[in-house]
């Protein structure tokens, strides 16, 4: 029987290599070539023939980073590729398993020379957000597993060969750029409240929660309790006045807008907290543990967020490895303006549900941490779900960072990242594109009034019409009022 030439796709030069690797799994030639016939049957069985042959593009040279995860890679297929995938996931979903194979003979073929056991779309469909999905193009990346003795960069050439595929990823673990090892210290609300008594000289503003006269980073009087003095009380190393965020002017104008959603990704958050229960984002209509998604985004029992590190809603805090973090830049953000506590920049007036809402998107818990396609998908799910601001401060890996620390130096231009990481660059002109589409009025600078720039280890927004740049974390200040751009020199409520 003479197959139809669009249905195999087997080529003479990687004929051997195909042979000698699959022989010494299966011991026996004569598999090798059953194999292959019922492959290819089977394919033609069940897609009828495929619509595009795969055009072999050369074998582009992939940049893996050294702290690249071994074993897995990130792909993004081309246009053309759609329906033949969509097909495979329908019937994989149908079926009740888990995809291994994408359907498409040519990259099935590598995906079995790689020893491929994991093949999943990833960014799961939500039916209210799939049309933008797909214009962005971002259904087309998938997650692909296989047998972790593999040569990486090898795959990676493979892979980028076939023609049906457009871009070749790495996939490594984010890492926070600071010492784990450094614990903060807390102190009582009785505490607070005895060294605020005692504060002098500081315009506090509007508010009187006790930890704000330590809050010089807010507002700097120049007289910090901090400033160190001698024995006559002279002040030898003191602080300067109006080195600060500008919140004082800031709140005069806007102190927090419920419509606001930010995106904290970082350590679970704690949502029960009492400075900031009455600021944290819920997903109406979903119940923890419910094991249902209500909202049919994607994600079940999504109340508050989604832990990206378990994939569960199941927020988490308590870790023995935890630190904190993101408890702490939510309080930063929007800790409530109460009276009690601390401040947060645009934690609201005082009264109820005036703050900003915090969305939880968990990508650190304990020692662990998502990879590059869970950071994504957090992103995508702040985008998708209402939020305007994304908190990321774990850090980025520069060109410069010190490898005897830990730490894998990263891109030194924009068009390097964007080589390197093209996953990460859609997602965040995806999020550029769409954050805020449920709050039509809340913007970033008019909106969409930036693009994405990346300068030495600084995401940044490039405003277009004074071309002044500013960091990827937002300003909360520039989306209340998003007709006016913030130049440098205004310091309005950075975040």
């Amino acid at each position: 029987m003479v197959l139809p030439a669009l249905c195999v796709n087997i080529q003479l030069s990687s004929g051997q290599v195909l042979i000698n690797q699959i022989i010494k799994k299966t011991m026996k030639k004569k598999f090798l070539y059953n194999a292959l016939i019922i492959l290819a049957l089977t394919a033609c069985t069940e897609q009828d023939i495929i619509e595009q042959p795969s055009t072999p593009n050369g074998g582009t040279e992939v940049r893996l980073p050294a702290d690249v995860n071994s074993g897995e890679l990130l792909i993004k297929f081309k246009p053309e590729m759609t329906d033949i995938l969509d097909r495979t996931m329908t019937r994989a979903t149908g079926s009740g398993g888990a995809m291994t194979r994408s359907g498409i003979p040519s990259t099935d073929e590598v995906l079995e020379i790689l020893g491929g056991y994991h093949f999943e779309r990833i960014f799961p469909i939500d039916s209210k957000n799939e049309e933008r999905t797909r214009i962005a193009g971002l259904h087309l990346w998938y997650q692909v597993k296989f047998d972790e003795d593999t040569d990486l960069q090898e795959a990676a050439k493979r892979l980028s060969a076939l023609g049906e595929i457009s871009k070749v990823q790495g996939n490594q673990r984010i890492k926070r750029a600071y010492d784990v090892k450094n614990r903060r210290s807390y102190i009582s609300q009785s505490a607070l409240q005895q060294r605020a008594a005692t504060r002098s000289g500081v315009p506090a503003g509007r508010f009187s929660d006790p930890g704000l006269p330590y809050q010089w980073h807010y507002i700097n009087s120049g007289q910090n309790a901090f400033d160190k003095q001698n024995n006559a009380g002279e002040i030898i190393a003191g602080s300067s006045a109006g080195c600060d965020t500008g919140c004082y002017e800031a709140w005069q104008k806007c102190t927090g807008d419920p419509s606001v959603i930010v995106a904290v990704l970082d350590d679970g958050v704690m949502y029960t907290h009492p400075d900031l229960a009455d600021n944290i984002w819920v997903n109406e209509g979903e119940e923890l543990r419910a094991g249902t998604d209500a909202d049919g985004n994607g994600y079940k029992d999504d109340k508050y967020g989604y832990n990206f590190v378990t994939n569960t809603a199941n927020i988490s805090w308590t870790d023995v490895e935890d630190i904190g973090h993101g408890t702490h830049v939510s309080g930063t953000i929007a800790a409530m303006n109460n009276g009690e506590g601390v401040c947060g920049i645009a934690g609201g007036d005082g009264t109820k549900n005036s703050g900003v809402k915090i969305m939880i998107c968990q990508v650190f818990s304990g020692n662990n941490s998502v990879s590059l396609n869970g950071e994504a998908k957090a992103i995508k799910y702040a985008a998708d779900n209402g939020a305007v601001i994304l908190q990321c401060s774990w850090g980025y890996n520069s060109a410069e960072a010190n490898e005897v620390e830990g730490y894998t130096p990263g891109p030194a231009t924009e068009k390097e990242w964007a080589d390197t990481y093209p996953l990460e660059k859609e997602i965040l002109d995806y999020f550029i594109n769409n954050a805020g589409w449920r709050h039509r009025r809340v913007c970033i600078g008019q909106r969409i009034c930036g693009s994405l720039r990346f300068s030495g280890s600084l995401l940044q927004m490039r405003h277009r019409k004074c071309g002044c740049r500013r960091l990827y974390a937002f300003f909360l200040y520039q989306l209340r009022y998003g007709s006016r751009c913030m130049c440098p020199g205004r310091r309005y409520g950075v975040l």
